[in-house]
């Protein structure tokens, strides 16, 4: 808690540590300063908060640090070193800084600002939501972003419009000019340009606006406070609507306090109890007057409070998922004070100018000393920035600490767990905030709904980032997991040849199973070859390898499909010749087998060609061929104990008998075979190769022996699982 916010700060403060710590590093060499900073960063013993000034300039930041609150300030760059409690900069904060900061510390920066500070960001964002609605986001001057949409802006020029070109990063009305005429623009360069709004309204003849102080304390969930008093920015220039003639006056047009200063006109205010006189003045003064006017400030009030939280919904996404530290649900490690500049025209309706992420807090005036000391002092209390937090904060990571330890795993918390460990949080903070709010007002959450602005805006990041066409991936694949797997035999299962696993099984089902019709008097006659009481030839095996379920078509079901589909799965075979190669040399190992049975011989060798090659039999049924293929198929690790059906042979005299005749009428296949095709799917076959091919789940009992492997040219290896 804050003590003694009755200290008066006049403008300077001078903290005599940094002094010491300056003398001491003009006497120490480096290695003996770094040994102390190191030595610093392993222990914190103070009893104090450590607040890191080093990346600030302005002076009241540090009195209200050091004379309210009673931290130690520390102005080793806080790049380098991560012992302190709380840090103040005047620059952006990047999500890798967010990531390496501890869950007690906190910084006054979100990463991710940009999209509201940058005036070229901030249009776009606006710009997106207002296409969505037009009616809702009607509060700020239509926008275009130059060079990008110039053939549009050059359209707008006509009778008696002016318009404000701004800089697309830029402060204190650097580079702000007003034209009437599209020459007078390059249209190579970077400018944010503005209607501008003709009829403000004007206090003592004085164009003026407000610059109001946001507080956001959290983006997921949004929360966001509007600080009570502000300041008003008077031009020193009387008002004229804008003419030829007075275009390039700045000091009529513009209220930056940063150009009017300057100019002898200037009124400065000199005593904090007067806010009402000069050209900058309290915001509470303007309203004051405003109310003296009869004018509906209650209002005016809530249209800017729906115009902030309005502008705040565009960028929420953005906000959030630069939010790097995923375990913080007290949502509490970032804040930030941003500045709004609006302008109020003549009917009482707000205009949005600018957001500014890095608010000037110089106190040049005894106003400006006032305001910003409370409100930096009210800031720092609202996020209960105090050592019995922090112990608390660090004694939870402890416990957490000690659970993995013991039970040597970290706990995984789910959705639901996570949410009600968000909500646990968010009612202790509102119950601490509603008592130290100080001049704060909570402007959301509130009692309006503005769902429907946060859910574009989240649709709007997802489009430009990619996230929607993942997430629609995502949910396809589920609901596809989930259909039924049992269909109806009217619906033929889609063909999945994503592997080469499930190429090798569906080309194999499809032999197994008579994937290619033949005519009945071809099925009657092998029917007929077995008689009853007669056994199995040995070229039908009876075992099969076990085919995945899913990836396995009957034949009935097969023969519904269309001769497109046909035409499609040869299409793809042709482009996987690769994975086809070896069935064909397993067909060739298989007839090789065949070849051994004498009572099959001459069968075997006049439909050797039929069975080489897969692809040859897919083209085969679009000509129209009836081919007979075999209806089951297996390897065997040896052909040894086959029961003849005529009557029994011994194989080691029949093997004698017939092994060179069946040699030869092999190596005469080969080469009718590679005559054929000089030149295969891949290229030429030249060399044969022997290679080890393995079966990723082959039967029981059986062994897939080595195969000789016709490769291509270039003696590629290749290796098949």
């Amino acid at each position: 808690m804050k003590q003694e916010k009755e200290i008066i700060f006049n403008g300077d403060f001078e903290d005599s540590e940094e002094e010491e710590d300056d003398q001491s590093q003009d006497y120490e060499s480096d290695e003996e300063l770094n040994k102390k900073k190191k030595k610093k960063s392993l222990l914190n013993t103070n009893k104090n908060l450590i607040m890191n000034v080093s990346d600030t300039q302005y002076a009241v930041v540090k009195f209200v640090g050091k004379m309210i609150y009673k931290f130690k300030l520390q102005y080793v760059p806080y790049q380098e070193i991560n012992n302190w409690d709380f840090c103040w900069t005047d620059n952006a904060v990047l999500p890798e800084t967010l990531a390496k900061m501890q869950s007690h510390q906190k910084i006054n920066h979100f990463p991710g600002m940009y999209s509201l500070a940058r005036k070229n960001h901030l249009g776009k964002n606006l710009n997106k939501m207002q296409k969505q609605f037009p009616e809702e986001y009607d509060f700020y001057p239509r926008t275009w972003m130059l060079p990008s949409e110039y053939n549009d802006f050059k359209q707008q020029f006509g009778k008696a419009k002016t318009f404000i070109l701004k800089p697309e990063a830029s402060c204190q009305g650097k580079g702000i000019f007003l034209t009437r005429c599209i020459e007078s623009i390059n249209p190579t360069e970077h400018y944010v340009a503005q209607r501008y709004i003709h009829k403000p309204l004007l206090i003592d003849g004085l164009k003026f606006d407000l610059r109001m102080y946001v507080l956001i304390c959290g983006c997921d969930p949004l929360r966001l406070y509007l600080y009570k008093e502000g300041l008003a920015r008077f031009a020193t220039q009387a008002y004229i609507v804008p003419n030829t003639n007075n275009l390039d006056d700045v000091c009529m047009h513009l209220t930056n306090y940063a150009i009017n200063k300057d100019n002898p006109n200037f009124i400065f205010n000199s005593d904090e109890k007067k806010m009402d006189v000069g050209h900058k003045r309290s915001m509470s003064s303007v309203f004051q007057l405003l109310r003296d006017q009869n004018q509906n400030v209650d209002q005016l009030l809530a249209d800017i409070k729906d115009l902030i939280i309005k502008t705040f919904c565009s960028v929420q996404p953005i906000l959030q998922q630069n939010y790097t530290q995923v375990d913080n649900y007290a949502n509490n490690m970032c804040f930030e004070i941003l500045g709004f500049d609006i302008l109020i025209d003549s009917s009482l309706k707000p205009y949005l100018l600018e957001v500014n992420h890095t608010p000037s807090f110089t106190t040049d005036t005894p106003l400006d000393q006032y305001i910003k000391k409370n409100l930096i002092a009210d800031t720092i209390t609202l996020m209960n920035i105090n050592v019995k937090t922090k112990n608390e904060v660090i004694q939870q990571k402890k416990d957490e600490m000690q659970k993995r330890v013991l039970t040597g795993k970290k706990t995984k918390l789910s959705i639901e767990e996570k949410k009600q460990i968000k909500l646990q949080f968010q009612k202790q903070r509102d119950e601490y905030e509603s008592q130290n709010k100080g001049n704060y007002e909570l402007i959301y959450p509130c009692s309006k709904s503005y769902e429907e602005f946060l859910q574009h805006s989240l649709k709007i990041y997802e489009e430009w980032t990619g996230a929607n066409i993942r997430r629609n991936q995502k949910k396809e694949s589920i609901q596809i997991n989930q259909e039924p797997q049992n269909k109806s035999q009217s619906q033929p299962k889609k063909i999945i040849l994503e592997k080469k696993s499930n190429l090798y099984k569906h080309v194999q089902s499809r032999i197994n199973t008579n994937l290619f019709p033949t005519n009945k008097n071809e099925q009657t006659k092998g029917n007929e070859v077995i008689q009853e009481g007669e056994e199995q030839p040995p070229n039908q095996i009876n075992t099969i390898p076990e085919v995945d379920n899913d990836h396995f078509v009957p034949y009935e079901d097969y023969q519904q499909q269309s001769l497109e589909s046909i035409k499609e799965l040869c299409a793809y075979t042709e482009k996987r010749g690769r994975e086809l190669q070896i069935l064909d040399l397993i067909q060739y190992r298989k007839v090789d087998n065949r070849l051994n049975n004498s009572h099959i011989q001459q069968q075997n060798v006049q439909n050797i060609q039929n069975i080489l090659s897969p692809i040859s039999q897919i083209k085969g049924v679009l000509q129209g061929m009836a081919i007979k293929n075999v209806k089951q198929f297996a390897i065997r690790k040896n052909n040894k104990n086959i029961k003849s059906s005529s009557k029994q042979i011994n194989e080691s005299e029949h093997d004698k008998l017939y092994e060179n005749s069946s040699k030869q009428l092999i190596l005469q296949s080969q080469l009718n075979y590679q005559q054929s095709n000089q030149q295969g799917l891949n290229g030429a076959y030249i060399k044969p190769k022997v290679f080890s091919l393995k079966l990723s789940h082959p039967p029981k009992g059986y062994k897939l022996q080595s195969l000789p492997l016709l490769i291509q040219q270039n003696y590629t290896k290749f290796r098949y699982e």
